[in-house]
């Protein structure tokens, strides 16, 4: 059976046609029925590296994260995947990071109330990655467009995209979140830390992701590492302002698990919230040079099973996250 096509990475999603996503949902199921997860990421691998993944004795980054893939099953990686849910656990975690406002989330995609959505906005599905629409203007797209993405986003399990398992149980939700812009008016830079057993060894940073997208590595003292983990190389960023606050955040917010990309930007100089992700690139990462792969995956030592952090523990065992996250959308009125 061919597999089908993996996209990766986020992007001001346009959507793709109903009948190309429809046989590629269909595709995906009849995968899911005929070849198992471990079967599944080889052969994505495969197609990727034109070679067979080492997931017994793994040695990259790529191949441990594939590993996480198909063995780790820990509640938490599902609430650290729900962005809606996830909110709440950084304003208990790190409660230095400022978070985007949500003014809106529903179920249904036909319940989209432009009529008191600001002008800009970034429209987001709650239960997947990479499905984001940035709305400059809303009265230059047509809400029919925007309902139409919102279904085809609604009616897609993710888990069949990539068989990422921590997005199992996340609801399946589509929102409307605050477009946050750099002083220049553009998308500001996207911070994404690698922290590893509770340490930050690597900030990737994506400038321009919806225009002229570049990418420059550095380490957690701001010293620049050669190469890219997926897009063109660009010059080295600016060190950011806030960087020690992002540091101590992402730290914390790892609760020392054996790996945790965290997403941050910074506006003024203040860091903001992004996402969490365990599985960058869907352990596809295409790294230049290719010995970055080793030398990321020499930093992750895999977890075991049933290897929670106690603070962690207790803090789900105190009822976080509300079920509900009515308590953290921004009440909407009329625009004027």
């Amino acid at each position: 059976m061919t597999l089908p096509e993996v996209p990766g990475g986020c992007q001001n999603y346009q959507g793709v046609s109903a009948w190309r996503e429809t046989k590629l949902a269909v595709r995906r199921r009849l995968a899911a029925w005929f070849i198992d997860d471990r079967q599944y990421v080889a052969a994505l691998y495969r197609k990727a590296f034109g070679r067979a993944p080492d997931l017994d004795q793994p040695r990259g980054f790529n191949e441990k994260i594939l590993v996480k893939i198909i063995r780790d099953r820990r509640a938490f990686l599902t609430l650290f995947s729900d962005k809606l849910r996830v909110r709440e656990y950084v304003r208990r975690v790190a409660p230095s990071l400022a978070l985007p406002q949500v003014y809106w989330w529903t179920e249904s995609a036909d319940s989209i109330p432009f009529e008191l959505l600001p002008p800009a906005f970034v429209l987001k599905a709650n239960h997947g990655s990479g499905w984001v629409r940035v709305i400059e203007d809303q009265a230059r797209v047509p809400h029919a467009e925007l309902v139409r993405l919102a279904r085809q986003w609604l009616a897609t399990d993710f888990t069949l995209v990539g068989r990422e398992w921590a997005y199992r149980d996340v609801r399946r939700a589509v929102y409307a979140e605050e477009l946050l812009r750099g002083p220049d008016g553009r998308s500001p830079p996207d911070y994404k830390l690698f922290v590893f057993g509770g340490k930050v060894r690597m900030i990737q940073v994506d400038r321009d992701r919806f225009a002229h997208h570049t990418q420059a590595l550095h380490d957690e003292a701001w010293r620049v590492i050669e190469g890219t983990v997926k897009g063109a190389h660009g010059a080295p960023a600016p060190r950011p302002h806030s960087l020690p606050a992002m540091i101590e955040a992402a730290e914390a917010l790892s609760m020392g698990i054996d790996f945790l990309r965290v997403d941050l930007y910074e506006i003024g100089d203040t860091p903001y919230f992004g996402e969490l992700t365990h599985y960058p690139n869907k352990g596809l990462s295409r790294f230049a040079p290719a010995d970055l792969d080793l030398r990321l995956g020499s930093y992750l030592r895999l977890d075991g099973p049933a290897d929670v952090p106690p603070a962690l523990t207790a803090l789900l065992a105190d009822g976080l996250p509300p079920e509900s996250v009515a308590d953290q959308v921004v009440a909407i009125s009329p625009r004027p």
